[in-house]
């Protein structure tokens, strides 16, 4: 019941979720949370429903905790306890009742905490319950237990099938990493490229985290690629919508209420569009993507659509079996066209025909820079971009 006198129907997954984070929070001291778990905690205690929810948790467990410390009645005192139930509720509650025995002078309030303890061990009843009966999501790789970390070598492709039925490819070069909780399915990608294919849930978002926003499940598939400096985003199927720069703020305190703070309008990109946002706080407009070509990088073909060398140098290196590395004034370039990943070489050398540029072999490594790097203002000890 609200304070309006009006019957709220119980939503048992709030109570699951504060139950879940009463635990974490009891057995975790402040200074050992992550800050992914410090902000996750934020996000949803930011909710007025779940902060009630969850002080009447905290308060039936508190109470519950009382109530098992009570010495309780012995089988003597029980068999000879008697009530007289001819005497009206009312009156057995005024204090001095001539019927009154021993255990109804309990106060009131000691009744009610008696009862308190009652629904909290029903509620730890459910909880358990819906434990056993959903493992995967609860616990299954949970942000409580520690995230689960997935990563490929240069040219290694890798298919990833998580506990709630998604999957992720992986491509050449790549580091993410899963940590599922109640509240939400985190990923976040550190390095190279990911092929996300969701199984929706709208009651739990699945988030990637990329440089610095996030991308949340619509009920999707989608790619993700984390270049040194950026973060492109294509939908294949369905649509996400895109929090560029949230990953920027820093969490609220874990046991604090989340001050109001204007909200991040998040940018919805659909099937065959494509969203790219950049460290420095650059966000390109949303525009159309071949999503074919976008997926090609599973099947050997890197497609690239006037895009800066650099970037194309970034993601052809994730396949080259040789590290490639470019001058800054040789990545400012702008390429079209496809790249096979087993000819890289090849197209090394094409690069000098259609660009002024010359392809250095430097030991196990390839430098490419302007001929003139002079006139670039780079000098010729250092033209090149080292790539992480």
């Amino acid at each position: 019941m609200n304070e309006d006198g009006e019957v709220v129907p119980m939503r048992s997954d709030r109570w699951v979720e504060a139950l879940t984070w009463h635990n974490a929070l009891c057995e975790t001291e402040e200074k050992e949370l992550t800050s992914t778990l410090a902000r996750e905690w934020g996000h949803w205690y930011a909710d007025p429903e779940n902060q009630r929810t969850f002080d009447d948790v905290s308060r039936l467990l508190a109470d519950h905790s009382t109530y098992l410390k009570r010495p309780r009645p012995s089988s003597a005192e029980l068999e000879a306890d008697r009530y007289d139930l001819s005497v009206p509720i009312a009156k057995w509650r005024k204090p001095r009742a001539p019927h009154v025995t021993r255990k109804q002078r309990v106060s009131a309030g000691n009744r009610w905490r008696w009862l308190s303890g009652g629904f909290a061990v029903a509620a730890a009843a459910t909880f358990a319950a819906l434990i056993i009966l959903r493992p995967l999501r609860f616990w299954s790789g949970t942000g409580l237990s520690g995230p689960i970390a997935y990563q490929t070598n240069v040219g290694e492709l890798k298919d990833v099938r998580l506990s709630d039925g998604s999957t992720i490819i992986l491509g050449g070069r790549t580091q993410l990493s899963v940590a599922f909780s109640a509240q939400r399915r985190s990923v976040k990608l550190s390095e190279g490229q990911a092929w996300f294919k969701v199984t929706h849930d709208q009651h739990w978002p699945f988030v990637v985290a990329a440089g610095d926003g996030t991308v949340t499940d619509v009920g999707t598939a989608f790619l993700v690629t984390r270049d040194s400096d950026r973060v492109v985003v294509t939908v294949t199927e369905g649509a996400v919508e895109v929090n560029a720069g949230a990953a920027r703020r820093s969490p609220p305190g874990i046991y604090q209420a989340v001050t109001a703070r204007p909200p991040l309008t998040p940018i919805r990109v659909t099937r065959g569009e494509q969203l790219a946002f950049s460290d420095n706080g650059v966000l390109s407009p949303v525009k159309q993507a071949d999503t074919r070509a976008a997926t090609g990088w599973t099947r050997g073909r890197l497609t690239f659509d006037d895009q800066p060398l650099r970037y194309v140098i970034e993601t052809v290196d994730r396949y080259s079996s040789r590290h490639i590395s470019v001058s800054p004034a040789a990545g400012a370039l702008r390429f079209s066209g496809i790249v096979f990943d087993n000819e890289i070489d090849e197209w090394l050398q094409g690069l000098e025909k259609i660009f002024p540029v010359s392809i250095d072999e430097r030991g196990a490594g390839v430098c490419v820079h302007l001929r003139n790097s002079k006139t670039s203002g780079v000098t010729s000890e250092t033209p090149c971009i080292t790539q992480p």
